[in-house]
């Protein structure tokens, strides 16, 4: 997480660059919170990175017309680690939206 922090500037110029993908299937998997509630996390504004996170998960939905967003009840940031079935899951839409093309 420390190297997602520390490249934050690098990554949001790369996605400004690619802004539109026309009718490219894309899956948008979305945590219920940035982070799990834990007690550490009481010490960061949670509720500005989930206000910011929505922000960016609605701009996303934007890139192609032919999106999809899927939601991980269970997980926070790392969907990889808290759901990975979910990753499986937005792999299978994506292929059945590519076979129907």
């Amino acid at each position: 997480m420390a190297q997602e922090i520390l490249h934050l500037d690098t990554n949001s110029k790369e996605i400004s660059v690619a802004n539109y993908f026309g009718k490219l299937p894309i899956v948008n998997i979305k945590a219920d919170s940035f982070f799990k509630p834990a007690l550490w996390t009481s010490f960061i504004p949670l509720k500005a990175a989930n206000k910011l996170r929505n922000t960016m998960h609605d701009e996303l939905m934007l890139l192609s017309t032919n999106c999809t967003q899927i939601q991980a009840h269970k997980s926070g940031h790392f969907i990889w680690i808290d759901e990975p079935e979910m990753i499986v899951t937005g792999v299978r839409i994506i292929l059945e939206k590519v076979a129907r093309m």
